[in-house]
């Protein structure tokens, strides 16, 4: 089972917000597969969400089944302190959901998008490498898993090698909480 960080003066900055623990894949080493969601992660709170600057919202698959746009702006309003929001998904997931009118990404900072099969890598490269909604956006990171290693990128984009883990280790310089 994996261990989560605990709270303190360097995690507090930056959270990782499980807002669906909904996904439409069946990924062998799935990080959220090796706790329980409902008993192992806290729910967030407002104190929490009061002294941090970055959230990182992600899932399950967060535009598949949640509204990142509209969380990450009511975050904002509320809390005044958050100085961005990003959102981890999935290529082909992310694709549907700006080709089929779903929402905006207006107000989120940035997004890391996942490449872990041949639907990903299609949907990355013929349609959200050189997006214009995507590209207006302050940061944006592309996980490739092996086997996908030599996808082009332009300088919109930080290209980041991944691998499933057994073990998932959250980043140190985080915490990880739930919204539900």
């Amino acid at each position: 089972m994996t261990t989560l960080n605990k709270l303190n003066d360097i995690t507090k900055k930056n959270i990782h917000l499980l807002c669906t623990y909904k996904c439409s894949r069946n990924c062998e080493y799935c990080c959220n597969k090796q706790y329980d969601i409902l008993k192992d992660v806290p729910m967030i709170s407002c104190k929490e969400l009061s002294e941090a600057e970055n959230i990182f919202l992600t899932g399950g698959e967060p535009f598949e089944f949640s509204s990142p746009n509209d969380i990450a702006r009511d975050l904002k309003f509320v809390y005044k302190n958050i100085k961005n929001v990003y959102v981890y998904t999935n290529a082909y997931e992310l694709y549907e959901y700006l080709t089929y009118g779903y929402g905006l990404l207006d107000n989120l900072d940035g997004l890391t998008i996942s490449i872990k099969g041949e639907d990903d890598l299609k949907a990355f490269e013929l349609y959200l490498l050189n997006n214009k909604d995507i590209l207006s956006l302050k940061s944006n990171k592309l996980y490739v898993f092996p086997g996908y290693e030599d996808v082009k990128i332009n300088n919109h984009f930080e290209k980041h090698l991944r691998v499933w883990q057994e073990d998932f280790k959250p980043a140190p310089d985080s915490i990880f909480r739930r919204m539900f």
